[in-house]
């Protein structure tokens, strides 16, 4: 098998499994905004907060040191102290948050919700630290099946639960299913087992170099979510709801593809920077393949929106429109991210990434209680024009990095500009010339438009998109094990 066509399929199969996830996920949102209020979604939004930044640190830090090193008897020990003296600080923290919740929020169940899933960290430590064992030995089907594992298993519980009547309860049941499942496919699959025993030197340096990246990470969460505390301080939890509701509605879209994109460019530029081979055009062809894609998706479901957020959330989730026609935006954009911040981490850029997110960081919370006046939509709009602007940075930083040339840069245009316009133009069409249909007969005449539009156009760009995609595959005969 050739390595485009190896690639193809590697990138597939992720990309496959993602839709999966992200289509289970999304079932469980309809579910619970149809049978919990929007206070109640608010309320479990906000407590979920904390644990999301809490579980993105481990997957920079030791996750991202271990991909890059090169072999060491005690690299694998020694990361894995390091998540869990993580572990433990992090659920210190959560107990903090629990005590000072009610001063914050207006919602009691919020601080109940942080200390039931404070807990759930420890298992965030070693299921993270067992991907990047998975990967780091090549090993990307066996993770999306662990990933797919979990994710079906806490998806069913969560849907059962909420259908009986559990309430916010039933997604607190989610969380621990879903990691004590990927914690037993992970353990099976691999025959590195954790050892808490590791040369303390070993571990502190682990934790220097991690620092700049969990301060990124930090500031990142205040970029992605400042918005959504600001909103729950300052308005409702009600409004947090609106707000989330419609972040989901747009993630279930955007990370069916950039989730994927972001794990496959950080294993290969790794592997890629480890082995001394040239990444200066690599990221940009693996961005073509799969932003293409996903432009297109955006700006469909930003076309849909009016018409397909009541029929997937219901009629008390209208005013939510327009936030997703913000969200649609700020996405496209964050493409971009899935590939330029792993290209950074691994040509140790983080210093330099840090300062644009403390930038960013600020600007998001400074121009979300500004515009709180404006309710969530005005909220949307703030905070995203500076995420947006940090993904232009990021990608500037990129090009200099990496010297990227014009010819690279056109083949990415040429690639994503004539399916994202075709699908674009053919909605554009429908809804003004078309008949004048409502609900499920609007989304499904625009959904099937918006298909046969990036057909015929991906048909002209097709060898293209062939070649970016088989840039997604690495060269495993150097990295990985054989599969077990």
């Amino acid at each position: 098998m050739s390595s485009t066509r190896a690639g193809a399929v590697s990138g597939s199969i992720g990309f496959a499994s993602r839709a999966i996830v992200q289509l289970l996920l999304f079932g469980v949102t309809i579910v619970a905004t149809r049978t919990l209020s929007i206070a109640d979604f608010g309320a479990y939004s906000l407590a979920s907060l904390f644990l999301i930044l809490a579980r993105a640190l481990f997957y920079v830090g030791p996750y991202e040191f271990m991909l890059k090193a090169q072999d060491e008897g005690d690299l694998y020990g020694s990361c894995l102290v390091a998540n869990m003296v993580l572990a433990a600080v992090c659920a210190f923290l959560l107990v903090v948050v629990h005590w000072a919740a009610p001063l914050l929020f207006a919602a009691t169940e919020v601080a109940t919700l942080v200390l039931v899933l404070a807990p759930s960290i420890f298992l965030v430590a070693l299921t993270s630290w067992y991907e990047t064992v998975l990967l780091r030995a090549g090993r990307v089907r066996r993770y999306y099946l662990n990933t797919l594992a979990g994710d079906v298993c806490g998806s069913a519980v969560a849907v059962y639960l909420l259908l009986h009547g559990f309430g916010l309860y039933s997604l607190v049941a989610q969380t621990y299913v879903r990691l004590l499942v990927l914690l037993a496919m992970s353990v099976r699959a691999c025959s590195d087992y954790p050892a808490l025993r590791a040369p303390r030197a070993k571990v502190r340096e682990i934790l220097r170099w991690s620092r700049a990246r969990y301060a990124a990470v930090m500031l990142n969460f205040s970029s992605t979510y400042g918005a959504d505390l600001v909103l729950g301080v300052l308005l409702s939890p009600a409004a947090t709801g609106l707000y989330r509701a419609s972040s989901r509605i747009i993630s279930a879209a955007s990370d069916l593809f950039v989730q994927p994109l972001q794990k496959i460019a950080q294993t290969n530029l790794s592997a890629r920077y480890k082995q001394r081979l040239d990444n200066s055009t690599v990221w940009l062809k693996m961005l073509s393949g799969v932003g293409t894609v996903a432009w297109s998706a955006l700006a469909a479901l930003a076309l849909l929106a009016n018409d397909i957020v009541p029929l997937v959330l219901g009629t008390k989730w209208l005013p939510a429109v327009p936030i997703v026609i913000a969200f649609c935006v700020i996405k496209a954009f964050s493409v971009l991210d899935a590939v330029t911040t792993s290209f950074l981490v691994c040509h140790d850029r983080q210093r330099d990434m840090l300062r644009v997110q403390l930038s960013t960081a600020i600007a998001v919370l400074v121009l979300s209680c500004l515009a709180t006046p404006f309710g969530p939509v005005g909220v949307a709009m703030a905070a995203g024009t500076a995420s947006v602007v940090m993904s232009i940075v990021y990608a500037r930083m990129v090009m200099r990095e990496s010297r990227a040339g014009r010819v690279a840069i056109h083949d990415l245009l040429a690639t994503s500009i004539p399916p994202v316009v075709a699908v674009t133009g053919a909605i554009v069409l429908l809804k003004f010339c078309g008949p004048a249909w409502e609900g499920i007969m609007a989304v499904a005449a625009g959904s099937a438009m918006a298909a046969i539009a990036f057909a015929i156009a991906g048909y002209f760009v097709r060898h293209r998109m062939i070649e970016a995609i088989g840039a997604l595959g690495h060269n495993h005969d150097t990295l990985a094990r054989p599969e077990r």
